[in-house]
């Protein structure tokens, strides 16, 4: 079974088909890259798998589950979750107090308003686990809005990663960081657990290379390409349409 197949998938937005006869296979364990142009599709497909838009045609699979379009909390609760674009974080609280809002919305007691704080004692251990892992211990107290652009952007994939996810997408976790914060990034993504199944969308194409063993590039909603770094970059029809020479 396939964390994600995706078959004859369509969207369109009145006269306009953003998502065109689309086809995707996500083995577990894969790390997996969309790529293409601004206005290729890439964000729209993240939200026809997730929920947030409901198709015009095809099928969207999780671990073999049909996708409940404008259910995200269902899709949620197969074990795939995603970290956003734009910042999605509590400015004002603390990165703890995020994380443990995080941790606390998949835990078991959070529809009971009279549960003892003492039924949420390993939410905090859970969201310290979370934070070691994107390495983020050492900002815990600290407001987000404190933080600089790069440990927000691990932030947002550590509030993903609160959920325990098997299937985590990930679109454009470098986005505006700096080359020291992006490489830091790389390495922590890296040092996620293979049995973890990324799929990520990223314009950065060093860290795209660095962290995804297979690349699938979109342009104008449909398919251009897949293949391993090395057949992407020499595809012409790739480089003219998106790579250009300096990758390839």
């Amino acid at each position: 079974m396939n964390a994600l197949e995706i078959r004859s998938l369509r969207k369109a937005f009145g006269g306009l088909e953003a998502i065109s006869n689309l086809d995707l296979t996500v083995p577990y364990g894969q790390r997996h890259a969309l790529i293409g142009p601004n206005g290729a599709g890439k964000t729209t497909l993240f939200n026809l798998v997730t929920g947030w838009l409901t198709p015009t045609g095809g099928d969207i699979r999780i671990a073999g589950h049909p996708v409940a379009s404008g259910r995200p909390d269902h899709i949620a609760r197969t074990g795939l979750t995603r970290s956003f674009q734009k910042n999605m974080l509590l400015e004002s609280l603390s990165v703890l107090e995020n994380l443990r809002i995080a941790c606390q919305a998949t835990h078991r007691a959070r529809r009971s308003l009279f549960r003892s704080k003492h039924a949420f004692g390993g939410v905090i251990a859970q969201a310290v686990s979370v934070a070691e892992r994107m390495n983020l211990v050492d900002c815990l107290g600290r407001e987000v809005r404190e933080l600089s652009y790069g440990q927000k952007r691990q932030l947002e994939v550590a509030i993903a990663l609160c959920a325990r996810p098997r299937i985590l997408l990930m679109d454009e976790p470098a986005a505006g960081t700096s080359p020291s914060e992006r490489a830091r990034l790389v390495a922590l993504i890296n040092a996620l657990p293979r049995e973890l199944t990324i799929l990520l969308v990223e314009h950065d194409m060093d860290v795209v290379f660095a962290t995804c063993e297979r690349i699938t590039v979109l342009n104008y909603g449909k398919v251009l390409a897949t293949g391993t770094r090395e057949d992407i970059q020499t595809n012409p029809a790739v480089i003219d349409a998106y790579l250009g020479r300096r990758h390839a």
